[in-house]
């Protein structure tokens, strides 16, 4: 397959990705209005533009190194929203 063409199915599909789960974070976060919820939406937000600034500008994010430690901790943000939620989930329950 063209090299080119799998460069595009490959960011295609981080970013599809990202959608579909800041989408589930976004339904989570209406029905409960978790403020963990919300850490987590900001983070896989921040972490989507990210990504597509990576997709079209890689060039750009690879020279500044500062941008690919903040695209991780958006990852770090993600994480801790949802095992904030998580843990609060437990709680409530019996």
């Amino acid at each position: 397959m063209d090299q080119h063409l799998m460069q595009i199915l490959q960011a295609a599909s981080g970013v599809l990705g990202g959608l579909i789960m800041l989408a589930a974070f976004v339904l989570l976060w209406w029905k409960s209005h978790s403020p963990w919820l919300l850490l987590a939406v900001a983070g896989e937000g921040i972490s989507l533009l990210c990504r597509l600034a990576f997709s079209v500008a890689a060039a750009s994010m690879t020279a500044i190194p500062f941008l690919l430690m903040f695209w991780s901790l958006t990852g770090l943000l993600t994480a801790a929203g949802l095992l904030g939620y998580a843990i609060d989930e437990s709680n409530k329950r019996p």
